[in-house]
């Protein structure tokens, strides 16, 4: 491990510098000295908790926010980045972890958002459009029609895409903020593929990523942010789980560790036979109190559209579904709600959060009902609804400000939290969990695992999916594994491994 030395020059090779980077606002520190440097060819991880300053200095580095003190250097020399603009002009290109592309656009065309069309005759010429478009695609080895519906790309094509926007402003330093958060290992592969062969023609990659496991897989160093300060930057053989965890959490912490034993007890709080829908068939399973299940698979394969069926996202075309030994009809997420299931949705940021409203109407929109006077006007008991909010908060261990904090001023963490919490006060008996730990740091994670822990403790049954094939083994009792629809394997105990699911879910099988 290394701690930068804020007052030496330039390295041989250093294409970014950050030297004594500081940035307050009014009650905060955000960054507080901050120093490291990226290297030409490198790929640079930039670790950190949420709320540790990474998202303020990406934003300083690209001219969303100008830095209190400081200093940026491009080979050496000093910058001054007052704008995004400037940025670009500099060679710095950010990609966003929600790629910033437009879906009803073609991909010629999102390559070139932002920029005056070519025209001919006072008309767009398109046919100059799709050869611009196609010789920024060759420059990063990217083989995708550039006609094609930026809609009908698999995630690893869209980040790929982005990344070819950041190439093609002639970017020399590219910070990817989150990419592979929608990602599935082996897009994910697919994608540092194409980052090392970028990274090889001279292109250098500042990296922002809560998955460890990539991190030590691509990175060729790590620099870690805690509290708005270094924590250190580490290289070689210094990159390793133990000394990355310490340094971000600062406590001596580390990921939740497997279960001792199973919060599973007698009987069955969830019945489910021959559930069908489009894209999945003849699901069949029982749930029990406590008990934590997983669905697990590739993409299209009927994990992810087990849990929409279940909470009526997705009609169901045949089965049935009991809870607490009663039939349930599921024609829309309201017959789940009343039935009691709670779902907490892979993206929270399009599918969970009122964004511009207060933690509070967060916490309490599903059970909103509860805290009405007056039925027929609407209107809340605001006393009632305020204890609520407050006590799922502090279950949950949310931290604020207070409860009419906007919820968009919370970690990503935190945010989680209360998507999490906010169904405590339905009743709800069955959860379904959709990446739960999605875009979240280490501290969170670890936090949000023992609050599914506790979930569990007190008896609520669990139905759990997941892009990181590692967290199946650290939550769930057994995993359903799916395949073109249908469950191939079930997997409990020991045999809950990422090599295992990746094997069933693939079309192999698992030796006896």
């Amino acid at each position: 491990m290394t701690h930068d030395d804020q007052t030496a020059g330039p390295r041989p090779g250093e294409v970014l510098t950050i030297r004594g980077l500081t940035k307050q606002f009014p009650g905060t520190l955000a960054l507080d000295n901050v120093g490291f440097d990226v290297r030409e060819g490198e790929i640079h991880a930039l670790l950190g908790e949420n709320g540790a300053g990474k998202s303020t200095l990406i934003k300083c580095v690209c001219g969303a926010y100008a830095p209190s003190s400081g200093e940026i250097r491009i080979d050496g020399k000093s910058v001054d980045i007052a704008t995004p603009a400037d940025a670009t002009a500099a060679g710095i290109a950010v990609v966003h972890q929600h790629m910033n592309l437009v879906p009803t656009l073609s991909v010629a065309e999102n390559l070139h958002l932002g920029e005056p069309l070519p025209r001919r005759a006072g008309l767009l010429n398109w046919a100059a459009v799709h050869k611009r478009a196609r010789a920024i695609l060759d420059k990063v080895g990217v083989d995708i029609p550039t006609s094609t519906p930026v809609s009908a790309l698999r995630p690893e094509q869209q980040a790929m895409i982005s990344i070819a926007r950041a190439v093609s402003t002639d970017a020399r330093i590219i910070i990817l903020d989150e990419p592979t958060n929608a990602l599935l290992p082996h897009e994910v592969e697919r994608l540092f593929d194409q980052m090392r062969a970028l990274a090889a023609k001279g292109h250098s990659f500042l990296y922002v990523s809560h998955r460890l496991s990539e991190v030590f897989e691509i990175a060729d160093r790590a620099t870690v942010l805690r509290d708005g300060r270094n924590a250190g930057t580490f290289e070689g053989e210094d990159i390793t789980h133990e000394k990355i965890v310490e340094a971000i959490v600062g406590r001596g912490g580390a990921l939740a560790e497997r279960r001792l034993r199973s919060h599973a007890r007698e009987g069955r709080i969830m019945r489910v036979r021959d559930l069908s829908g489009q894209r999945a068939r003849g699901i069949t399973f029982d749930l029990a109190p406590g008990e934590i299940v997983g669905v697990a698979g590739l993409p299209g394969s009927g994990a992810d559209e087990t849990l929409n069926l279940l909470f009526g996202r997705s009609r169901p075309t045949a089965g049935e579904v009991e809870v607490l030994d009663r039939p349930i009809r599921l024609r829309d997420p309201a017959d789940a709600i009343a039935a009691g299931i709670a779902y907490v949705p892979k993206n929270r940021l399009t599918e969970a959060i009122f964004h511009a409203e207060s933690i509070r109407s967060n916490v309490t929109l599903p059970s909103l009902a509860q805290y009405l006077r007056e039925p027929f006007l609407r209107l809340v008991h605001r006393g009632r609804e305020d204890a609520a909010a407050n006590q799922v908060t502090a279950k949950m261990r949310v931290r604020m400000p207070g409860i009419e904090t906007a919820i968009d001023d919370l970690s990503g963490g935190n945010q989680q939290k209360v998507v999490l919490g906010r169904w405590l006060s339905t009743g709800a008996q069955v959860f379904l969990l959709n990446s739960p730990t999605a875009a979240v740091d280490v501290g969170a994670k670890k936090e949000i695992y023992e609050l599914i822990d506790e979930l569990a403790r007190d008896g609520k049954g669990i139905v759990f999916a997941s892009t990181e094939l590692e967290e199946y083994a650290l939550v769930c009792d057994r995993v359903f594994v799916f395949a073109a629809g249908r469950v191939v394997g079930e997997l409990s105990g020991a045999d809950v491994t990422d090599a295992k699911i990746m094997t069933l879910a693939a079309g192999g099988a698992i030796a006896a």
